[in-house]
């Protein structure tokens, strides 16, 4: 029982010690997103436009 029970003691003690040296930057890809679009053709007032 006593080196279940120490096993169990220096599990509980390195796990903090691995968890905060793990760089999670790495973890999760960079993203990136696309260029933004044009902006749209203008829109025509008046009659001109209307029959297009």
């Amino acid at each position: 029982m006593k080196p279940l029970l120490t096993v169990l003691v220096v599990a509980l003690t390195v796990t903090p010690v691995i968890a905060a040296s793990i760089d999670m930057g790495t973890l999760t890809p960079t993203l990136t997103y696309p260029e933004p679009a044009p902006a749209p053709a203008p829109v025509t007032k008046g009659k001109a436009g209307i029959n297009q």
